[in-house]
């Protein structure tokens, strides 16, 4: 079995340099579901050694040595934690050291929304199954059914059965949906056709998650996948098939399409629910913009090209992984790491270099790219510098 390659997208961190945390006022905890996008170990405590992110140069900007995340730093799931005054997330699955009375990361690289094994086996459904038994364990803890006294060790190292209801909900998943169909030839429509069901799988998750006392939801969309160094690299094209920005057209509107879909979905979702906060973080907006920016005011030189990867025209070759070597055609390939990731929007082909995740995050405090609004900073709450 070879090191997993999950194909997801990205998203990042936050700085902002404010004053102490409340952390009564903010949220309490924060329970996320999703892919490499904010995988913080799931994947590599489940297959030790198989996973890219376990190896350098992961990790090398931040801790300065892998972190089981799959970037050069850390993850927008990281930074929003901290933000509000909370511990990075652990891994649901992870065995030893795990403290979750602040949440519980239940992402897995490589998922997918649709139950298909792809590149790993932790799809949405199964994320859900782990999170309703999780629950269910934690009030057994609180109140355990044959009416002895709870456990304080474990409860100090659990969330309340209150947090469930005040904490914040992240999914940032469905982008290797698409990959799955692209990797196995189906052409944009092909892989549109089967779009519907991502969309409504998505929805449901989010009312099964309000049925079990959810209240705070924040569902990414789909990023500019026509514009990643591996779908320009995947995809034969010529450069009529690209915009002025050098991304693909047609791969970019199947995103826009799926966007477009999901919001519709999920405000009918939230016209029949009540007492609920339910909001779409527009990354693809966001990338699109700083993709079509002059992105040297923001300090990102390569919006196309790979940080980590065999040097060629996007510093990407999707037989090479990142940190790795390979003898391709009788030439050695190598991946290697660029000499400042700070430069670069993307860090291995797929996922988001710790300088584009921090952006990103600054535009996730800043609340103008979700869809309705959503109450990043509730009433009271005060965010925690980065």
């Amino acid at each position: 079995m070879g090191r997993l390659v999950p194909m997801l997208v990205v998203i990042g961190m936050c700085l902002l340099a404010v004053s102490p945390v409340v952390h009564s006022a903010c949220f309490p905890a924060i329970f996320n579901f999703g892919d490499s996008t904010s995988d913080t170990g799931n994947l590599a405590a489940s297959f030790p050694g198989f996973t890219p992110a376990e190896y350098p140069p992961y990790g090398d900007t931040y801790p300065g040595k892998p972190s089981n995340r799959y970037s050069d730093g850390r993850l927008l799931i990281d930074f929003i934690a901290q933000a509000y005054g909370l511990p990075f997330v652990d891994p649901y699955l992870q065995s030893v050291n795990s403290e979750f009375n602040q949440g519980t990361n239940f992402a897995a690289a490589g998922s997918t929304v649709l139950p298909v094994t792809y590149l790993s086996p932790f799809y949405l459904d199964i994320q859900l199954r782990e999170y309703r038994t999780f629950k269910t364990n934690v009030q057994n803890v609180f109140n355990p059914p044959d009416g002895s006294v709870p456990d304080e060790a474990k409860k100090a190292r659990l969330p309340s059965p209150e947090d469930f209801s005040t904490g914040l909900y992240t999914i940032a998943l469905g982008g290797n949906d698409f990959t799955y169909g692209y990797t196995k030839g189906k052409t944009v429509l092909e892989v549109r056709d089967y779009l519907p069901q991502v969309i409504g799988n998505l929805t449901a998750a989010v009312k099964s998650l309000y049925d079990y006392g959810g209240r705070n939801f924040v569902v990414w969309d789909i990023e500019p996948h026509g514009c990643l160094p591996y779908t320009l690299t995947l995809i034969p094209h010529t450069a009529a098939d690209l915009d002025a920005d050098g991304c693909l057209i047609a791969y970019n509107d199947n995103a826009k399409w799926f966007n477009e879909q999901l919001q519709i979905a999920l405000a009918d979702l939230r016209a029949n629910l009540t007492n609920v906060n339910l909001s779409i973080f527009n990354t693809y907006k966001l990338k699109s913009e700083l993709i079509s920016a002059n992105t040297t005011t923001n300090g990102f030189n390569f919006t196309t090209k790979a940080c980590c990867g065999v040097p060629n025209e996007f510093n990407f070759d999707l037989r090479v992984n990142c940190g790795l070597s390979n003898v391709i055609d009788g030439v050695n390939l190598t991946a290697v790491k660029c000499d400042d990731p700070n430069q670069y929007l993307v860090w291995d082909g797929v996922h988001n270099t710790d300088a584009a995740n921090k952006y990103l995050a600054n535009q996730f405090f800043g609340g103008s790219y979700f869809d309705p609004p959503f109450p990043v900073t509730p009433e009271g709450c005060t965010l925690s510098a980065i």
